[in-house]
């Protein structure tokens, strides 16, 4: 699973360049949107600091997370409950059927991250959600991922069945060779608990890409 680091321009952290930046180009309408959204959150510096990010809301993210700039904070905490809101669409019995509100919940998860992780949804036997889990942090190249450590965290939270997900910063959303390598593995050690694989979602970004869809699971 080779990821690079996120994108993220940094050039632009004083307000006169943030400033400089959002004087130039003319804003579609989908843009607009964003920005009335963001504005709640950074005020006046939103136009400057989406257009320092190349407008891209997935760098603008990248960004908060290491800037101490008033409103990003805010931003963050507001993606935190736009996740949680996600969370609560997969309901008993709809967590593997609804494959766009996994992977939508998958997006806002991982958004903005620089590094690659590895993450669980560990579901009981309706499919319901009982727990969301990062278990692997990785560098900016790989993530080690060892099946020991999900076979402890399945018994621990007595699953039926598992999601597996990780995301690629550089925004590469095709599988590896390492990808299908890691659910296989995986697939193998669940199994000897009794615990199935439903789905490995791979995000990059805004797109994700699901394995049980491509029949790879």
């Amino acid at each position: 699973m080779n990821t690079s680091s996120c994108p993220v321009d940094t050039s632009a952290s004083g307000p006169s360049s943030l400033s400089s930046a959002a004087s130039s180009g003319v804003f579609t309408a989908r843009e607009l949107g964003v920005l009335d959204a963001l504005r709640p959150f950074l005020g006046a510096e939103a136009e400057g600091l989406y257009t320092a990010q190349g407008r891209s809301l997935h760098k603008l993210v990248c960004f908060a997370q290491d800037s101490s700039l008033p409103g990003c904070a805010q931003l963050l905490c507001g993606l935190r409950l736009a996740r949680e809101l996600l969370a609560e669409e997969l309901r008993p019995g709809e967590a593997f059927r609804s494959l766009s509100a996994v992977s939508d919940y998958l997006k806002l998860h991982f958004a903005g991250q620089a590094h690659e992780s590895f993450a669980v949804l560990f579901l009981d036997a309706r499919h319901a959600l009982l727990a969301f889990e990062d278990l692997f942090r990785g560098t900016l190249t790989q993530t080690e991922v060892y099946p020991r450590e999900v076979l402890k965290r399945a018994l621990r939270h007595n699953a039926a069945a598992v999601i597996l997900a990780h995301n690629h910063p550089s925004g590469a959303v095709e599988l590896s060779a390492a990808d299908l390598d890691v659910t296989e593995a995986l697939k193998a050690a669940l199994a000897l608990i009794g615990v199935r694989v439903l789905d490995h979602f791979v995000v990059a970004g805004n797109r994700a890409v699901s394995m049980a869809e491509r029949g790879l699971v």
